[in-house]
């Protein structure tokens, strides 16, 4: 990240990175501003500084490699500019950019150091975003690149003008999955891009569900259908579009179910804890799991019995729902649970037109959190 206050900055070409990098022994890629336009194939905007990635294990290698072709080589940390000393860079102490500049010149290269191993790369704010490197790396005419949705990732946070400007530009480019990533970790966010994704992001159909529910009957693992999508399998027919499909799974199943969809190209987007995990494969199906516990219940304060233990906190008589999706019979929450399940929350319009639905077919109270949306 570009920072006048510590001298001027006259950036790098591609080209001239190229030249100054493609013989160094540690791999590095374009990351940043440019690596959007590389992605899009065109630009833009003008770029204050040139950015490339590498991964920390490798950073005493290649900033070894600029030093030995003349750069001055310098750690930007927490406000402040120290020459490097040649050993490792601290995580802990923030050592996450290092510019480089000619003796005497104007600052030029911004190398963002990042993590990974020998399989995959992986987000530094959040460990368990990994991708495998062939997913991570892009390539185009010759240049290596982070890939468009990992890149945005690291500029949702802290948005400046010219980071909105980037996802404007490159938003509607990404493929589902991409879409997925970013949905995944903005969600329940007020932030600025999420109108814009949820305006390309595309939506979980039944075939989406059907094509999910096959891979865990293969697999011979037992799931239950949640949310909005058990909403319309009880009522027998879709009646609004859902983002994702939610899946309540037991314990015993739930590290498996996971490793499944990881094998069939569904990878992390979000983690929730030990108990929630948010997936998503190339095409963009999102797969929320929640794992309960069926070897302990316990009887809540208003009379209900509960699984407790290492999972959520699932109603234990409520997984005797059934209903159909796109004609194929499905195991689901049961109603007066889903209805439950819909409470004890800031609610919205979407909440309001489940509820009703159920309480309507399945002739059940409507809880007191829906009474504003009654008196509409």
């Amino acid at each position: 990240m570009a920072d006048d206050r510590f001298g001027r900055w006259a950036p790098l070409t591609i080209d001239e990175a190229r030249r100054e990098l493609d013989d160094c022994p540690a791999p590095w890629w374009l990351s940043g501003g440019v690596a959007l336009e590389l992605f899009a194939g065109r630009a833009w905007r003008i770029h204050d500084d040139l950015d490339i990635g590498i991964s920390r294990r490798d950073a005493v290698t290649v900033l070894d490699h600029l030093r030995r072709r003349g750069w001055d080589v310098v750690v930007a940390a927490t406000g402040t500019l120290t020459s490097w000393d040649g050993g490792a860079l601290s995580e802990s102490s923030h050592h996450n950019n290092v510019w480089c500049r000619r003796p005497d010149g104007a600052w030029a290269l911004d190398v963002t150091i990042g993590a990974g191993d020998d399989d995959a790369w992986s987000y530094r704010r959040d460990p368990a975003i990994t991708r495998p490197w062939a997913e991570a790396v892009h390539e185009r005419d010759g240049a290596r690149f982070l890939a468009p949705e990992l890149q945005l990732l690291f500029k949702s946070k802290n948005v400046r003008p010219k980071d909105t400007v980037d996802a404007e530009q490159v938003v509607p480019l990404l493929a589902g999955g991409g879409l997925a990533l970013l949905a995944g970790q903005l969600r329940g966010q007020q932030h600025p891009w999420r109108s814009l994704i949820q305006a390309h992001a595309p939506q979980c159909s039944a075939a989406d569900v059907h094509h999910v529910l096959d891979l865990l009957v293969a697999a011979g693992l037992d799931a239950w259908v949640d949310g909005g999508w058990a909403v319309d399998a009880l009522l027998g027919e879709q009646t609004r579009p859902h983002a994702d499909l939610d899946l309540a799974i037991a314990r015993p199943d739930f590290d498996a179910a996971l490793r499944l969809l990881d094998a069939h190209g569904f990878r992390t987007i979000r983690d929730d804890g030990p108990h929630i995990q948010v997936v998503a494969d190339a095409n963009g199906r999102i797969v929320d799991l929640h794992a309960f516990d069926p070897t302990v219940t316990t009887v809540d304060a208003g009379g209900i019995h509960r699984h407790g233990g290492d999972g959520l906190a699932f109603e234990a008589d409520g997984f005797d729902g059934r209903g159909t999706i796109d004609g194929r019979t499905i195991a689901c929450i049961a109603p007066a649970t889903l209805v439950r399940y819909h409470t004890g929350y800031e609610v919205d319009a979407d909440d309001w037109h489940d509820v009703k639905l159920l309480c309507d077919r399945f002739d059940l109270p409507i809880p007191a959190d829906y009474q504003p949306f009654q008196r509409r």
